[in-house]
């Protein structure tokens, strides 16, 4: 985790590091691969703070849609 949105984000929200994957993974499929780009930051963002990280990844996509970060 070399990323310093992540790590910061990792200690902000406690987060574990198949937790960070995970919301790297998410941001990946909302299309997005620059993880510095204000977009990621945000999606990463909302995935803490409603509390999804450990929420099914299907249940993730899904909110991710309802809030239109996917289309």
């Amino acid at each position: 985790m070399e990323n310093k949105f992540l790590i910061d984000l990792g200690i902000k929200y406690g987060l574990d590091s198949p937790q960070t994957s995970k919301i790297v993974d998410l941001v990946y499929q909302c299309g997005l691969h620059d993880l510095n780009s204000r977009e990621a930051q945000r999606i990463a963002g909302f995935i803490c703070e409603m509390d999804l990280v450990d929420k099914p990844t299907e249940e993730v996509i899904e909110e991710m849609k309802r809030k239109g970060f996917i289309s």
